[in-house]
């Protein structure tokens, strides 16, 4: 006779263990799926994300324009289990994490361009300075918090260039409740519907903010400072300065001699990339009827339509004017450098405590 659960011993104590097994089973791929955004190196992966949008694959087709320089770019995000303080709303600290993603995509979006002359400049102008690697540096972030943001809550970062300097860019990121303001138009994706255009769920744009965040980045390429108006006049975002300054060829920076080993494998999956945009473009052209790229520059915006005539009213004054008017309030930032000097370390303590080994009895 052959054996089945009925015919089996203990069949109530082995059928009870299958069923909770099952239920623990489940409960843990819900515990994973609720809190997937905060699992190990998850963070890299939406990182990673952000950087694809440095290829040009990956670009939108229609053209970068001063006016585009000061719009945000909007990313969405949702509340975790995990993100949650005892106030059962998304803990104040989380808040820099998705300020990270939102910031990247924003650099990658809009300074694809120059990133990718700096990248390939070698020792020719202000973005040349050899082989070395190209990166933005994080030099200070601040968030003011407004609102809060409860669990499984979806909400956007509005993120956008609000000034910059000599030596720093500022940008500020918006956490905004989902939907409820609208944007008029995407400009640099036309394709993406916008329904109820231009609309507001709230009486103040204020009302719909629930923190924002002030952060600074310097452009590096290895040692050398890449000045910001440099690095968006490379990318397409200024008008021309009066007089016609030539900004990129004001210093002259000699390559080195050979590039050291770090740099080369570090930069191993930049040109594994620029050799996959080679071959996409050079596909896309031999497959692509001219009609359809006719067709497709018409809806993504042609030199001819209104919005371009409309972005290209932006003056170089215009974008001075608008840059001061930040800097006021981003220079609020650059002041908190001097908190480092209220730094008491020749002055005598409370005591010291340990973060997490105290039930070992380890440490007080």
């Amino acid at each position: 006779m052959p054996l089945s659960l009925e015919t089996l011993p203990g069949k109530e104590v082995l059928s009870d263990t299958l069923v909770s097994s099952s239920i623990w089973k489940l409960l843990c791929i819900i515990l994973i799926l609720a809190n997937f955004k905060n699992l190990p190196l998850v963070w890299h992966v939406r990182l990673l994300n952000a950087f694809r949008f440095v290829l040009r694959s990956e670009r939108s087709r229609t053209a970068i324009r001063p006016a585009q320089l000061f719009q945000p770019l909007i990313t969405e995000s949702h509340g975790s289990l995990m993100e949650l303080d005892y106030n059962i709303h998304k803990s104040n600290s989380t808040y820099f994490q998705d300020v990270d993603i939102a910031r990247t995509h924003l650099i990658c979006t809009l300074f694809s361009a120059g990133i990718e002359q700096a990248r390939r400049s070698k020792g020719q102008g202000i973005l040349g300075g050899g082989n070395k690697t190209f990166g933005a540096a994080l030099g200070a972030v601040c968030c003011s918090f407004r609102k809060e943001i409860n669990p499984f809550e979806r909400y956007e970062m509005w993120t956008r260039v609000l000034s910059w300097d000599r030596k720093w860019i500022y940008m500020v990121t918006h956490f905004v409740r989902k939907d409820a303001i609208k944007p008029k138009s995407f400009s640099m994706y036309p394709r993406q519907k916008n329904k109820n255009a231009g609309t507001r769920n709230v009486d103040r744009k204020e009302d719909a903010i629930i923190a924002s965040a002030l952060s600074k980045i310097v452009f590096k390429k290895g040692r050398l400072t890449i000045p910001p108006e440099v690095m968006l006049q490379a990318s397409g975002l200024l008008p021309p300065r009066p007089a016609d300054l030539a900004l990129l060829q004001t210093e002259i920076y000699p390559a080195p001699a050979k590039r050291a080993m770090f740099q080369q494998i570090f930069d191993v999956g930049f040109r594994f990339f620029e050799n996959f945009d080679l071959v996409w473009e050079a596909t896309r052209n031999m497959l692509t009827s001219e009609a359809e790229v006719a067709r497709d520059q018409s809806r993504d915006g042609s030199p001819d339509d209104t919005a371009t005539t409309k972005n290209d009213q932006w003056t170089w004054d215009m974008v001075e004017q608008e840059r001061l008017r930040g800097l006021e309030m981003a220079s609020k930032l650059g002041a908190l450098e001097g908190l480092a000097g209220e730094f008491t370390a020749d002055a005598d303590a409370l005591g010291k405590h340990s973060d997490l080994w105290w039930f070992l009895g380890l440490t007080y």
